[in-house]
């Protein structure tokens, strides 16, 4: 089957005349929302370095986009959510964290082997849980202060020793050549189990909200207006608002999240003592932030405006402004969603045939619409609304929106720059697949240990990839199964070499952690820098060697 990554085979092109512009207009850009590679291919000799220069730029953008959004949009949302539903930090980072981060490889999972490419869709499993175990992991550690660094010994190794059983079965799964249903099935049922151990062990951990008020984290609640102690000290702003106990991390984190909004560019957008309604006077000072900061203020503007018009607030502040763009949301929010399931084609392509064959995305902006004037009138400019639970945990899955579609384009980028390197797909999806569905791990993990959640970053390193595995693999091979029947599987060389490489990252940090008191030392992080860095150079050779 031939594909966009077979713009390098020169067999495949000769069908356009050997010409890669023809190539890339008719097999490149489905999975993305521009064509990257038409932009470099179809240049001339003369433009092309510039083509290469804007994308090399635009990367760059994409990639402070993903850090705004896990900043101060994914952290805030994650905050809010593990209070509302008394999640300790271990919990909330193998549940909300790595459901967020982990998306992205799902789906990536999926569309491979709905392509037909397993060892890609492997590939991309394996090295970006090396990646995560080695680069995200050591991040985690060295943007940590050594005071903070410590995990729980019993969830530590619960998680990690999940996902070492997870990376061996998959191995002997497949290592028959073949996968049944009852296997592919196997892997979702044994995550589901996962789940489940997590989150009665973490009853025994109660002790940490003794003497507060119990949180009833029915929904329901927030409909009929039941009173909420926390809900109630999360939407005034007190002292006590995610901090059962004064020592309790999620104080710091609400420190942060409240602090990274007021810092963030275009904050005041929702200022509440700001008249101008779209934040034109948050421009940045010349003479005192540099002209940097002015060039990034305007160039990040737009996406600003339209995160916060698809975002509804879910910090503790409540004014006019958060009201009105909370109510919104649904309308931009609904579209984007459309986006990134459907692409571009959910504009025109999709049909809604229940509803008389009405675009998807006409009816979408139909109900967003009618929700947008409920949510208004519902509401008022002094105090969160009772549907907030609702607003909250619609804002956690638009910023994952938002993640995921900015992460796609990185992967596109990323994907042009492999095939103008001439980079097999094997290698692709070790390498420049795995970076850039792991890039909002390595946002998001980041800022949520900086923020004080060192048990949640820590905890999401071993959650999100396995997430990735059992769900992304056991989605795939279930539907592959269920339609074509047991599915021929093989481990190639390089994927051997990558489950080999994360088993050993595995151990090592089981290790290392036992040796440390479960406090590791921040020389761990170059370790597993230097562990990453001799894998990919042993990919690489390993490449060129069986190229030959």
């Amino acid at each position: 089957m031939v594909d966009c990554s077979d713009i390098t085979n020169a067999t495949a092109v000769s069908y356009y005349g050997g010409d890669k512009c023809s190539f890339a207009t008719a097999y490149c850009g489905d999975d993305s929302l521009l064509n990257y590679e038409r932009m470099i291919y179809c240049s001339d000799a003369e433009t092309k370095p510039f083509a290469v220069s804007a994308l090399i730029v635009f990367l760059g953008y994409l990639i402070m986009l993903l850090a705004s959004t896990a900043d101060n949009f994914f952290v805030i949302e994650l905050q809010t959510l593990s209070t509302m539903l008394r999640l300790s930090d271990d919990v909330a980072g193998v549940t909300l964290l790595a459901l967020g981060n982990g998306a992205p490889d799902v789906f990536t999972a999926v569309v491979g082997l709905g392509q037909d490419d397993f060892q890609l869709a492997l590939s991309d499993l394996m090295g970006g849980g090396i990646f995560i175990n080695t680069v995200v992991l050591g991040s985690v550690i060295l943007c940590t202060t050594p005071s903070n660094l410590e995990v729980d010994r019993v969830p530590f190794l619960r998680d990690l020793g999940m996902y070492l059983l997870c990376t061996c079965s998959i191995f002997f799964f497949c290592l028959d050549g073949v996968v049944t249903m009852p296997e592919a099935l196997g892997f979702i049922v044994v995550y589901l189990a996962y789940i489940v151990i997590v989150l009665v062990s973490s009853r025994s951990k109660d002790d940490e909200f003794d003497g507060q008020p119990k949180l009833d984290t029915s929904l329901i609640g927030a409909i009929d207006g039941s009173s909420d102690p926390v809900l109630d000290a999360l939407m005034d702003g007190r002292e006590s608002y995610g901090s059962y106990s004064n020592n309790t991390p999620r104080s710091s984190l609400r420190q942060y999240s409240t602090q990274s909004h007021a810092n963030s560019h275009h904050s005041k957008l929702l200022a509440a003592d700001d008249d101008h309604i779209l934040g034109y006077n948050d421009v940045p000072n010349v003479e005192e932030d540099g002209r940097l900061a002015l060039l990034c203020w305007y160039v990040e503007f737009p996406l600003s405006l339209l995160r916060h018009l698809s975002i509804p607030s879910a910090d503790p502040f409540w004014c006019r402004k958060r009201r009105m763009f909370s109510a919104l949301s649904p309308i931009l929010g609904f579209q984007l969603v459309i986006l990134a399931v459907w692409g571009t084609d959910g504009f025109g392509s999709v049909k809604v045939a229940w509803l008389g064959g009405f675009d998807i995305w006409l009816v979408a902006l139909l109900a967003g619409l009618a929700l947008s004037v409920v949510l208004w009138f519902c509401s008022d400019d002094e105090s969160h609304p009772p549907f907030f639970k609702f607003s909250v945990i619609f804002a956690f899955c638009m910023s994952v929106v938002w993640l995921d579609l900015i992460a796609n384009e990185v992967v596109a980028v990323l994907e042009a720059f492999g095939a103008l390197a001439n980079i097999s797909t094997s290698i692709l999806g070790l390498t420049v697949l795995a970076w850039g569905n792991s890039v909002g791990d390595l946002v998001a993990d980041t800022a949520t240990a900086r923020a004080g959640q060192v048990k949640t970053a820590i905890a999401s390193c071993f959650g999100s990839p396995l997430l990735s595995a059992l769900v992304g693999l056991g989605i795939a091979l279930t539907v592959s199964t269920s339609s074509s029947g047991p599915l021929t599987t093989s481990i190639d060389t390089q994927n051997s070499v990558a489950i080999s490489t994360l088993l050993f990252t595995l151990f090592s940090s089981g290790a290392t952690f036992a040796r440390y008191g479960y406090k590791p030392p921040r020389a761990f992080a170059y370790y597993l820098y230097g562990v990453y860095g001799i894998f990919m150079m042993s990919s690489i050779l390993l490449e060129v060697f069986l190229k030959k």
